[in-house]
């Protein structure tokens, strides 16, 4: 009995770091899958954005996503470079979806990108995109945070049991 605590923590500790595989191997897999979001994007290939993506994303028609892709490409122009900004990931019920937003520049100018793929049968799918200004990210990663606040104060205020 003495040695069961230790048991238990090498377990927890192999768990960690065989999901730790998974999720570097997800994630590696979703950069892969952003990369080729970009050719497309650069090539006008928004029905392969389309027909690639998880079908959570294609929730309108086809021709309506690549008209949406045509006018905010109009805005932004070709993709140039990316710099990931932040990662992170969700796994519920044994889906995993990963989560990635990009410092991005394009022809007419920076932009924040924010990814969302889920894993399915070892494929990351595209399940959500946007595309914002700096500043508009700025505003609503405040957005968010102050969600999450309020959130973590009415759990707190939560009794216990």
């Amino acid at each position: 009995m003495k040695h069961l605590p230790f048991v238990a923590g090498a377990a927890f500790s192999l768990i960690l770091a065989f999901s730790g595989c998974g999720l570097k191997k997800d994630t590696k897999a979703a950069e892969a899958e952003i990369d080729r979001f970009h050719q497309h994007w650069n090539a006008d290939e928004f029905k392969a954005i389309y027909d690639e993506s998880h079908a959570n994303f294609r929730n309108k028609s086809a021709e309506d996503t690549v008209a949406t892709f045509a006018r905010v490409k109009g805005v932004w122009g070709q993709f140039k470079s990316a710099t990931k900004r932040t990662w992170g990931f969700n796994t519920n019920n044994g889906v995993t979806d990963v989560k990635l937003k990009y410092d991005s520049t394009y022809d007419r100018g920076l932009a924040v990108e924010a990814f969302i793929y889920r894993m399915t049968g070892g494929k990351a799918m595209l399940t959500s995109y946007e595309i914002m200004s700096p500043e508009s990210a700025k505003q609503h990663e405040a957005d968010e945070q102050a969600q999450r606040d309020a959130k973590s104060k009415k759990d707190a205020k939560k009794p216990n049991g």
